[in-house]
């Protein structure tokens, strides 16, 4: 009984130093290698500065051409929207610009719909921060709120990219190892959208929640840490419906720009309420002339 004790012990260390040792090289590879990911490039400005920095869902990354805004204002940008983000999560990436001590001029932060909800996060930004949790007390934190088995994901070597391995498992992995490339880099956080609206059956709520939670925490870190924040609603469809939920929303936040209004043709909508790349250059052009110029 003993020697196949001791047979089973000598399985299960060499089990937990290969856990350990996985658990290092795909740290390592994805904390090092060129950027696939927007939180990948979002972390190569650790202690770097940036004039602006964008915050907010898909309406942020689909909408704003970092390239031109560059050009046009010779200030550094960072379109960091992320599809489906809510309140939650920009009050995290907020967070996380402090965390890595990036210092900036100005974060624009997109405010809409997402207003009246108070729980829900980006399945999108979850996953990209998962290699990362061990960061800092903000990822730390991240992880405990929106994982099931949060402790095992931080603590246990590999377990994290083992039980997410569809998205940051061996194939990402090899991908990052070989360097290749995604549009983000390039990009610098943009990604643009092809076709055209041809049929708009959406509403806004008809009514704006009392208060959201984490715009109080936004509001309450952005000043306890001297950040300017802008405040703005995107552009949508005209054809929408309960439009003057917008009005409602600036009753909530005074210094809102509306901008839902300012792209009329539905030509330039890739959806309801997303523009595609031309509607993007559109409304590039338009926030540059009415917010980035002196």
């Amino acid at each position: 009984m003993k020697p196949f004790l001791i047979f089973i012990g000598k399985i299960l260390l060499v089990l937990l130093l290969s856990a350990f040792s996985f658990d290092l090289v795909y740290t390592h590879v994805y904390e090092t290698s060129s950027p696939r990911t927007k939180f990948q490039y979002f972390r190569t400005f650790k202690k770097d500065t940036l004039d602006y920095i964008f915050l907010g869902s898909s309406r942020v990354e689909n909408s704003l051409v970092i390239s031109e805004i560059e050009k046009q204002t010779g200030k550094s940008a960072l379109n960091l929207g992320f599809q489906a983000a809510k309140m939650e999560d920009i009050y995290t990436l907020l967070q996380l610009i402090k965390a890595y001590e990036i210092h900036t001029e100005t974060i624009f932060i997109q405010v809409d719909y997402i207003f009246n909800i108070q729980e829900g996060y980006s399945n999108v930004l979850q996953y990209e921060v998962m290699p990362y949790v061990r960061d800092n007390s903000v990822t730390k934190s991240y992880l405990n709120h929106h994982f099931e088995h949060p402790s095992l994901l931080y603590y246990f070597p590999f377990y994290r990219f083992s039980d997410y391995d569809s998205k940051i498992g061996f194939r990402e992995f090899v991908l990052n190892v070989l360097g290749k490339q995604t549009t983000i880099q390039k990009e610098k956080g943009f990604v643009g959208l092809d076709g055209q609206l041809d049929h708009c059956d959406y509403e806004l709520p008809s009514s704006v929640n009392e208060q959201n939670v984490y715009f109080n925490q936004i509001q309450d870190f952005a000043k306890k840490n001297d950040m300017n924040i802008v405040y703005y609603f995107s552009p949508m469809s005209l054809s929408i419906k309960n439009k003057d939920y917008v009005a409602k929303l600036q009753g909530k936040i005074p210094k809102l720009h509306d901008f839902s209004s300012v792209v009329k043709d539905d030509l330039l909508f890739q959806d309801c309420t997303h523009l595609n790349r031309k509607g993007a250059t559109f409304f590039t052009q338009y926030f540059i002339d009415t917010l980035l110029t002196d």
